[in-house]
């Protein structure tokens, strides 16, 4: 698999775990909310930072 491909993999799972995460803030109570937008923003700019590092990786 390329490095394109890769990061397209890596964005769709991301993605679709994120979905699910704020999906299953309904049923949850509204004070735990921020903890889990807190988690959520972490691991976005996690994963984007590797991807933005990724691409501007010479080959």
């Amino acid at each position: 698999m390329d490095p394109k491909e890769q990061a397209e993999a890596v964005a769709e799972q991301t993605l679709s775990g994120t979905r699910e995460r704020l999906e299953s803030l309904g049923s949850r109570p509204t004070s735990e909310h921020v903890e889990v937008f807190d988690a959520l923003h972490r691991e976005l700019s996690g994963v984007l930072g590797a991807l933005d590092q990724n691409a501007n990786t010479p080959r």
